[in-house]
């Protein structure tokens, strides 16, 4: 009893949600979980399967545990699943097969723990106190990093310097998350003109120099608006070629990432081997659309450089829709040519529009109660890992 009760001191109550195929196993997931103190503990019947069709994106688990059971190839649909819950969720795997290459393609694609059956309650504690104490240490060297997401273009004007904007003002203002925006377009980027700031410099040197990349550096090149929201930007001459390699990226990304709790990187698609650094190393990479057929081969096209650079599936998300002059088509054959579904759907809001490019604000400070601020908080709820709390009575009968 007292052991129990050292170990939930150790591990605090954290939602789990585990598809298990066995009643044997799952009876010892149950007993795991009660002796974490975990009292948000849901155990079912299921697999892979049933995994992917229980998920609550807008909610995910803060702990997974699934079963592959006897799948032959399960990696695709696991891919799937990890991009889903976010980069909140810690995702176990259970299976009957013991093979060193499958471990380790499950490790590549972001599963913490692989055990193989029959497992013991007391073995499948230590794995979900092992996952839940290496995320709470943010890594073997203790030293706190930012968890880094990457919004890109599927073709220039579809609105990814918007949603990362919005997104990283959501992060800060309402979920209060220490975050900082990055804009990798030396030469168009526009988060630092959409706050009406200028940009401030140092990002170029930093990119060209890593060695000489420290976070004193990057402070005295961030600038901030007028929400403290921390940007770092330039605007450079387009009389100067610019082509940065994975090195200057990688500094950059290791003096900001030891400050804040979140990194939103806003990327060119010009895609040098800076930007490449970027989608191999993040988090999570959103892809953002139209729903044009332009946008759906570049979408596609972006997807397949992504998976292959080793990084999680990306995220689809869909902007503008509903605005017939960027020549739609409809979304249900949009997916078909995509090969699954868009993740989120940002409908055309031309009166947030216009009310951020008056205010100099993110969208969802300018408008934040219209219908693409309210698929914005979608993004941030998943990507902060909390469900989005309602509002007052009180607050929504006066809007």
């Amino acid at each position: 009893m007292a052991q129990a009760a050292k170990v939930a001191v150790e591990a605090p109550s954290l939602s789990l949600l585990a598809l298990v195929a066995d009643e044997v196993t799952r009876e010892a997931t149950s007993r795991a979980a009660a002796e974490l103190g975990w009292t948000d503990a849901v155990v079912r019947a299921g697999g892979l399967a049933k995994a992917a069709r229980s998920l609550d994106q807008a909610k995910p688990p803060q702990v997974l545990l699934v079963d592959l059971g006897e799948e032959a190839d399960p990696d695709a649909t696991l891919a799937d699943l990890i991009g889903r819950c976010g980069p909140q969720t810690r995702v176990l795997a259970i299976g009957t097969v013991n093979d060193v290459s499958l471990f380790r393609r499950l490790a590549a694609s972001g599963v913490a723990d692989y055990l193989v059956k029959p497992v013991s309650s007391e073995i499948l504690s230590e794995a979900l106190r092992r996952a839940v104490r290496n995320e709470a240490e943010g890594g073997a060297d203790g030293k706190r990093r930012a968890r880094i997401h990457a919004f890109i273009g599927a073709r220039g004007g579809v609105g990814a310097s918007t949603m990362a904007l919005g997104v990283a003002w959501l992060l800060s203002q309402e979920h209060k998350l220490h975050t900082a925006l990055l804009d990798l377009d030396l030469h168009f980027g526009n988060l630092a003109l959409s706050l009406d700031i200028e940009p401030g410099r140092g990002l170029r040197q930093a990119l060209e120099h890593p060695e000489r990349t420290d976070s004193l550096l990057l402070a005295s090149a961030i600038v901030k608006g007028e929400e403290r929201l921390p940007i770092l930007a330039a605007e450079e001459s387009l009389e100067d070629e610019l082509r940065f390699d994975p090195e200057g990226a990688m500094a950059v990304l290791e003096a900001l990432t030891q400050d804040y709790d979140c990194l939103v990187v806003d990327l060119p698609r010009s895609l040098d081997g800076a930007a490449r650094h970027v989608l191999s190393t993040a988090d999570s990479v959103y892809i953002v659309t139209d729903l044009s057929l332009v946008a759906l081969r570049d979408a596609f096209r972006i997807a397949g450089l992504v998976k292959g650079l080793g990084t999680a599936n990306p995220l689809f998300v869909a902007n503008q829709v509903g605005s017939i002059h960027r020549g739609e088509i409809g979304r249900a054959e949009f997916e078909r040519g995509l090969g699954g579904p868009l993740n989120f759907s940002v409908p055309f809001d031309p009166k947030a529009t216009r009310a951020m490019a008056v205010s100099g604000k993110a969208l969802p400070a300018a408008d934040a109660n219209g219908k693409a601020a309210m698929e914005l908080r979608r993004i941030a709820v998943q990507i902060a890992g909390r469900e989005e709390k309602p509002k007052p009575l009180w607050r929504r009968l006066l809007g």
